[in-house]
């Protein structure tokens, strides 16, 4: 897709406005000027009929003398003096029509009418003054005129006389009413034809110009009206929550990339979001795990007291009555005996069973201070490692650990060892004969990590969701008293540390990773400047 800037799609809105403005202001122009040329046209028009008026009634002032007398010869010589005067005149104004060019067609026709009328007078003239001299056209151009376009000229009989003079000039001059006729209604048709023309040239401008406005109106809501819309929107949506909100916005310019600013905002507020929700589930989870584990460590620190006293009765009467047994007369095989002494031992050896199970008890239920120092991680789980190798029951499966670097702790050892103790015992039971264990230690994240990963029976997600659980178990030996996973979270907890849990589902092996504070911890260092001060285990 081309990518249009903003600027430029303004640049171009802004031609197009231009262009809408030349367009009517040049049909405008035209319009105009076709008006006022009808105008002038009209006006020298209607001036050289006005003058072609006083000219006719000057020449039909002119007549043939009655009576001969020298004052009747005086009037006439003065009217035909006034009718040559009218005659220069509507010359003058032909002249300057034809010049301007506002007439309609060349005026040849009156030129000629005018040189005819210019030569009829200046014999009349010559003939009623026989005496004086001879009078000079007063047009200067009448032979030219005569000579280069005599097909121009109306075709008339020669006069012999004065009166014949006078007749035929006014025969001339009645043909010029006519030509002038004739001129006008010219002008009136050209006048119609430039209306014509100017309204088709207005409409086509009008008509242009109202189809650039609508497709400018059209680029206005495309380039700015439609993208300012979509961003409204999708602010409007995010505000009600809808963190999942695209805006699809294909403009091609800033806009675009303002919509794709937000869009990506939009995507790691969501992350942020969830990211968020589940960090409250979890620490809603682990609250919840270490209100029950504070309940349970008070009730085991008062049960298993008040047990273990009974279960030690128990075992040594046990044992005193089967040394008893032994020395009772009889025979050694005497199948009562043998009943009562396998009673006996089974009473022992649960009560034995009882007994580690206070014991773990109270171990869970202990919260003494942790004394921690900068401890090497791989060497723990080393020498933990060697230890459960020389087990029997996990001969069948193998403990990978290759450690790469020194990983340093702020950590109680024998608390840590504890830890790796009870995550690589569980992943062993959760293993067949021929599973892999594999251990890691490693920096992460400004955090030490440990990390177990096992080929085992896996988990499903309600194991998940409860494996940190005290007295939850899903051992497939059924012996299991559930204390193991939470004494292991306890720790982790009191160390400031996170510790997780994740599987693909049965069948498909499990990860637990530990995470501990490689520095001293702000909390335990308040907790040591105040020993009063509550403690507060967080995940």
């Amino acid at each position: 897709m081309v990518r249009w800037p903003i600027r430029l799609k303004l640049m171009v809105g802004l031609c197009v406005v231009v262009g809408m403005m030349l367009i009517l202001m040049g049909g405008s122009i035209f319009g105009l000027h076709a008006f006022h040329m009808s105008n002038l046209s009209l006006t020298d028009q209607l001036r050289e009929l006005g003058a072609s008026k006083d000219l006719i009634e000057a020449v039909f002032r002119l007549h043939a003398p009655r009576d001969g007398s020298e004052e009747e010869r005086r009037g006439l010589i003065a009217t035909a003096e006034a009718a040559r005067e009218s005659l220069t005149g509507y010359f003058q104004e032909l002249k300057q029509n034809t010049l301007r060019g506002n007439r309609a067609n060349s005026g040849l026709d009156e030129l000629g009418l005018s040189f005819l009328m210019d030569d009829g007078l200046t014999a009349v003239l010559n003939e009623l003054r026989p005496e004086g001299p001879a009078v000079e056209p007063a047009l200067h151009g009448t032979a030219y005129y005569v000579n280069q376009r005599p097909e121009m000229l109306p075709q008339l009989e020669p006069a012999s006389d004065l009166a014949s003079r006078v007749e035929r000039l006014k025969h001339i001059v009645m043909l010029l009413p006519k030509e002038l006729h004739e001129d006008f209604f010219e002008i009136l048709s050209m006048s119609k034809t430039q209306y014509q023309a100017s309204r088709v040239i207005v409409w086509t401008s009008a008509l242009m110009v109202l189809a650039m406005l609508c497709g400018l109106m059209a680029l206005f809501h495309r380039w700015v009206l439609n993208p300012v819309r979509l961003l409204q929107r999708g602010v409007r949506r995010v505000a009600k929550g809808s963190f999942d909100y695209k805006i699809d916005l294909r403009s091609g310019d800033e806009m675009q990339d303002l919509a794709a600013a937000f869009n990506e905002m939009t995507a790691r507020i969501s992350l942020t979001y969830a990211d968020l929700e589940q960090q409250v589930q979890e620490r809603s989870r682990q609250l919840v795990r270490s209100e029950r584990l504070a309940g349970v460590g008070f009730l085991a620190a008062g049960v298993a007291h008040e047990i273990n006293n009974p279960l030690a009765s128990i075992a040594f009467c046990s044992e005193a009555l089967e040394s008893r047994i032994g020395g009772l007369p009889g025979p050694a095989d005497d199948p009562d005996r043998r009943v009562v002494a396998n009673y006996l031992k089974m009473i022992q050896e649960e009560a034995f069973r009882c007994k580690s199970i206070t014991e773990k008890l109270l171990d869970f239920a202990r919260c003494g201070d942790i004394k921690r120092e900068r401890a090497d991680l791989p060497s723990l789980i080393q020498g933990v490692v060697d230890m459960i190798r020389h087990i029997g029951k996990y001969r069948g499966k193998s403990i990978v650990f290759q450690p790469k670097e020194a990983v340093l702790a702020h950590v109680d050892g024998q608390e840590i060892k504890q830890v790796v103790l009870n995550l690589a015992v569980n992943a062993l039971e959760s293993m067949d004969a021929g599973g892999t264990l594999r251990i890691e230690a490693r920096y992460d994240q400004g955090m030490a990590e440990i990390g177990f990963v096992d080929d085992g029976c896996g988990m499903e997600a309600e194991v998940l969701e409860n494996i940190f659980e005290p007295f939850f178990t899903r051992r497939r030996d059924g012996k299991g008293t559930g204390l193991g996973l939470s004494i292991t979270h306890r720790i982790v907890n009191q160390h400031h540390g996170e510790i997780t849990a994740a599987s693909a589902g049965p069948g498909k092996g499990s990860t637990f990773r530990v995470r501990l504070p490689i520095h001293p911890s702000e909390k335990a260092d308040a907790r040591r400047r105040d020993p009063t001060a509550p403690q507060v285990h967080a995940a």
